[in-house]
Order: C-alpha cells, then sequence, then structure tokens
C-alpha cells in the first residue's frame, strides 16, 4: 500500500477520524504536500481493504473496528448437519474481512445451540468458534445498531441501486458501531436478526430493509452490483479482493438463484487461481464433480495445467471428457480432448529430449531422427529442432543433415522438419538432404512446413491506452492454431514490444475460452483486427525495439523473435 495510507491506518488505530482532520495530520507531519489534503487522503485510502468508511461518513481502520467483535447465533437444523454456520447475518461483520460465508460449528454443536464467533486477529482473519449456554439481551448493543440502522434508512440509501423501499447493509452498519464504540459488540448477546426482528425489520441476503420490502427483486438487484464489483476490481487487477466478491456472489446465487451458480463457480475458480491461490480453485471445482458437468472437469484442467499438475490435469481431462456424451458437449469435449493430447505430446517430448542426453547431436543418427520426429505437437517438434541445432556448429551442419538423411523412415522426415525451421538460405540444404519429392507424412511435420499466419485480434486503445496486446494465430496441423501474444508499450517504450510469447498449439475453440475470455475479464476485450496491419504493427514494434535496446523478457527462454520472423515475416498469410 502506498505511503499516505500507511500514515492514515497508523492514526486510525485510536478510532474513526474524518478525512478533514487525518490530512490536517499528514500534513503538520510533512507527509504531504498536496494542496487539498483531505482529497489525498481519500484518494489513498479509496481502494485500500484496510479502511473503511463507516455510517457516518468518516474512515476507520478495519482492524480497529473488527478487533475482538464478538457476536452469536443459533444453530439450525440444516447448521448442525452440514457442520457449518453461515456467516450472514448474525455475524455478518466478518464478512467484511472476506470471512466466511460459513464457519465451522464447535464438535458436538447441535439445532438450538446459541453459539458464539469472536474475532481474535482481523488482520490474519482468525476467528474462534465457542458453544454457549445460552443468551441475553446486552441493551446498549442493540439500542447502538437498531439506532444506527434506523439512520440509515432513514437517508434512503443514496449509494445503493434502488430507492425504494430504503435498504442498509448490515455488515457496514454494525462495523460502524463497533468502531464508533469499542465497548459494544464485544460480548455476545441476542442475534442480530432476532433483534431487528424485534423491531419490525427484516434481514435478506446482509441488508436490513422495513418488513415486506420486495426481496425478490433486490435479490436481482445485489447480483448485479456484485457482478460489476467483481469486474471492476479484475480490470483494476485487483484479483485478491476480486475474490472475495466473487466468493459472496457465489454463495448468494447458491441460495436464491442456483441455475446461475456453476459459470459463477468456474468464474471464481479463474480468480482464485489468478490471485495466487491455485489450490482453493481446484478444491472448488472438484467438490462440484459430482454434478457431472465437463465444464468443471475442463477448468480444473486448464488450471491444473498452468499450476505445474500434469498428473491431475491429465486425469480430469480423461474424466470430463468421458461425460461428454450429448451434442452440447461438442465443443468442450474438443477441448478436453486438445488439453489431454497435449500433456501425452509433452510427456513423449520430455521422454525424447531425455534420451539424448548422451549423444552427440551432430552425429546425427536414429535417436537424434527419433527425437525430431516424434512430438505429435508440431511446436514440441519446432522445439527439439531449435534444441537440437543449438548444439550443431554452423560448420557441421551439412554433415549432420547428411546423417539424417542417410536414415530410413525418420530421417527424411526429420530433415523436412529441421528444413521448417532454418532460415531460407540453409533450409534449401535440409529439404536437399530430405530427397527429392519428398513430403511430409507426419501431420505434426506437415503442421510445421504449412504453417501460416491466420488471424489477428488487438485491444482497444480506449481499454488500455498505453499498452495494446496484439494476438496473431499461426495455422497448424489438425485444425489447431499457435497464438502469439505480443504486448506493444505505447507509454513508456515509445511503441516498442514489452514482451511477446508463443502460446502452445491448441484448438481454435481453447483460444478463446483460455485467452480471450480471461483478457475480457481483466478489462482487456479483443477485437478483431486486419491480419496483415497487425503483422506490420508487429515489425515495427519490433525495430523500435531494437532500436532502443530493450530485451523481450520471455526471450530468456523462448527464442520469440526467431519465431516471429520464423512464422509471421517470413509466411504469406493463409489465403
Amino acid at each position: 500500500m502506498g505511503r499516505i495510507a500507511d500514515a492514515v491506518l497508523s492514526l486510525l488505530a485510536d478510532g474513526p477520524a474524518a478525512a478533514d482532520e487525518l490530512g490536517e495530520a499528514l500534513a503538520r507531519g510533512g507527509l504531504t504536500r498536496s494542496r487539498d489534503p483531505a482529497g489525498a487522503v481519500r484518494r489513498a485510502t479509496r481502494d485500500d481493504p484496510r479502511i473503511m468508511r463507516i455510517a457516518d461518513g468518516r474512515l476507520a481502520s478495519v482492524a480497529q473496528a473488527l478487533s475482538g467483535i464478538d457476536l452469536a447465533t443459533l444453530v439450525t437444523p440444516e447448521a448442525a448437519a452440514a457442520g457449518v454456520v453461515e456467516v450472514e447475518p448474525d455475524l455478518a461483520p466478518l464478512a467484511i474481512l472476506g470471512i466466511g460465508p460459513t464457519l465451522p460449528l464447535p464438535p458436538g454443536a447441535r439445532p438450538g445451540d446459541a453459539v458464539a464467533a469472536r474475532l481474535d486477529d482481523p488482520d490474519g482473519r482468525r476467528v474462534s468458534v465457542r458453544t454457549l449456554a445460552g443468551v441475553q439481551a446486552r441493551p446498549p448493543d442493540e439500542s447502538a445498531v437498531l439506532a444506527a440502522v434506523s439512520e440509515r434508512l432513514s437517508r434512503q440509501a443514496p449509494d445503493r441501486p434502488w430507492t425504494a423501499p430504503p435498504v442498509t447493509h448490515l455488515a457496514t452498519v454494525a462495523a460502524s458501531v463497533a468502531a464508533t464504540r469499542p465497548d459494544l459488540l464485544r460480548a455476545p448477546g441476542r442475534p442480530l436478526s432476532s433483534v431487528l426482528a424485534e423491531a419490525g425489520l427484516e434481514v435478506h441476503l446482509g441488508w436490513v430493509g422495513p418488513a415486506g420490502t420486495r426481496w425478490a427483486s433486490l435479490t436481482e438487484e445485489e447480483v448485479d452490483a456484485l457482478e460489476c464489483d467483481v469486474a471492476d476490481l479484475l480490470a483494476a487487477e485487483r484479483t485478491a479482493e476480486a475474490a472475495l466478491v466473487q466468493e459472496r456472489l457465489v454463495a448468494v446465487l447458491r441460495r436464491h438463484l442456483p441455475g446461475r451458480v456453476p459459470p459463477a463457480r468456474r468464474l471464481l475458480a479463474r480468480t482464485l487461481s489468478r490471485a495466487g491461490r491455485p489450490a482453493d480453485a481446484l478444491a472448488g471445482l472438484v467438490g462440484a464433480f459430482a454434478e457431472g458437468d465437463p465444464e468443471d472437469w475442463y477448468e480444473a484442467a486448464v488450471i491444473a495445467v498452468r499450476s505445474g499438475d500434469e498428473v491431475s490435469a491429465r486425469r480430469w481431462a480423461e474424466a470430463g471428457l468421458a461425460r461428454c456424451t450429448d451434442a452440447d458437449g461438442s465443443e468442450v469435449a474438443e477441448c478436453l480432448a486438445d488439453i489431454g493430447g497435449d500433456l501425452d505430446a509433452q510427456a513423449a517430448f520430455l521422454r525424447l529430449r531425455a534420451g539424448l542426453d548422451d549423444i552427440d547431436p551432430a552425429l546425427g543418427g536414429e535417436p537424434i531422427a527419433r527425437a525430431i520426429a516424434g512430438p505429435a505437437r508440431s511446436y514440441l517438434v519446432e522445439a527439439m529442432v531449435e534444441e537440437v541445432l543449438d548444439a550443431v556448429a554452423p560448420r557441421d551442419l551439412a554433415a549432420f543433415l547428411g546423417a539424417l538423411a542417410d536414415l530410413e523412415g525418420l530421417g527424411p522426415q526429420a530433415c523436412l522438419a529441421v528444413a521448417a525451421v532454418l532460415p531460407p538460405r540453409l533450409a534449401r540444404l535440409a529439404r536437399e538432404a530430405a530427397g527429392n519429392g519428398v513430403r511430409a507424412r507426419l501431420p505434426a511435420v506437415a503442421g510445421l512446413l504449412e504453417a501460416r499466419p491466420a488471424a489477428a485480434w488487438a485491444t482497444s486503445p480506449d481499454d488500455a491506452p498505453d499498452q495494446q496486446q496484439i494476438v496473431i494465430t499461426v495455422a497448424k496441423e489438425e485444425r489447431r492454431v499457435s497464438p502469439l501474444v505480443v504486448l506493444v508499450d505505447v507509454e513508456e517504450l515509445g511503441g516498442a514490444v514489452k514482451d511477446a510469447f508463443f502460446l502452445p498449439d491448441m484448438a481454435e475453440p481453447r483460444l478463446r475460452r483460455e485467452l480471450f475470455v480471461p483478457m475480457g475479464e481483466m478489462g482487456l476485450a479483443s477485437g478483431r483486427v486486419d491480419l496483415h496491419e497487425a503483422i506490420a504493427l508487429v515489425r515495427h514494434a519490433l525495430e523500435r525495439t531494437a532500436r532502443i535496446g530493450w530485451e523481450i523478457p520471455s526471450q530468456r527462454h523462448q527464442p520469440v523473435v526467431e519465431r516471429i520472423e520464423r512464422w509471421l515475416l517470413r509466411r504469406p498469410p493463409v489465403a
């Protein structure tokens, strides 16, 4: 977080304060030279999850407001059977920290028991839950909460998308009370929902309103608001916070709109994975496998691949594919089959490469030919050729090609694969070594020889004026494509390539699902653009990159510049 936000947090340790008061304190301490210190405070704390704005407009430290808060609720038969108690509504302030949507019950808790949840450590989100002998009224606590709710309702909640009937957010109101009066809500009293019901108020999805509130329409409003919040947070690259909001959205949908849960659950998994929590992402998907939706297996396989768990990814791809039994599953079936095939090809590539450890590539021979022509995907054949050629001195290339060509079977095919990777002058030597009239009979080798630029997409300057993302696909074997992703930095590098990389070859539906959909979720929607113009833009950006001496980070582990030259700049596009 920023220096101003950290200073504000320190000042809020003693309790809530207005932005004007905080700005004056920062100015006196020399921490801001802004002509509008209060505005600087508001800007610095607007998106800081450690700081909240309470009901009266002042700022408060979330840790100060909630530390030691102790709230009670009653165990329902459903909660006892599940072994968990829901945070909403009685424990609602905990949701501000992203705690929930449920907490584990103490061992032996039975229906009708009263349990209390105490927040022992706000920073670590540590909550202790215990069984109570019973609950009793705490008039000061109840009066303060009811007064705060009534005051908020009387304002007609202007910050919400609806105005009639009035509603207010229970968690925010209760947290405001706790922040303003550190002596309140620190011992369990009657459940908040009971206190509010006795006063003629209703609680729904964490919101409080008068009796008779039309909650059905407000549920849709709440879902829409949460979806907008998630979209805004993802676009701002605040993935951890987006995951918390999406978790709440899934909980709301599960209770009231179950038909919309599956896609929301998969977005939650993607968001958790982006936030560095792949284990949590996979746990949610694996828990849904019992529903039999192959889309869940597909999403899990994608996350597992990106997490480096190829074993689980392969197993889930097979399991999901086995459940694609109708026409509706045709696209996801293609994606699952493609993932499984690619994992098999990668495993074969690693075995073949390991077999070359004690062999001098310059000598050629059957193991070299088998390693080059053996992988079942053209991008892996290309990678193998690149590795082998790195070990062959230019003066030994002719002898190397001759040794390959003398081998029956895979030898000429290996020569053709080498020809597809070498620059034009040397490629002729490889084709001649393969023999006149020899054609690629292996799909992966043919995929290299016939590869051509196929289509292009780009992000709009309106979405990201400082950087433009370009995607160009190269058509490969069996209707797969090799996607090139190029990031052109307009602001800092003056139009140079900030980074670029080729993704593994994939079936075309995966391109949309695994690249364009996630980009759109992050606020970077891509639209089709003219292929020739996109290639020209990449060429110009690479020239700019060379002039300023910028090193493309991906070049350290992938010869991306050479591959761009090979597949985009030397090959005519698909007609």
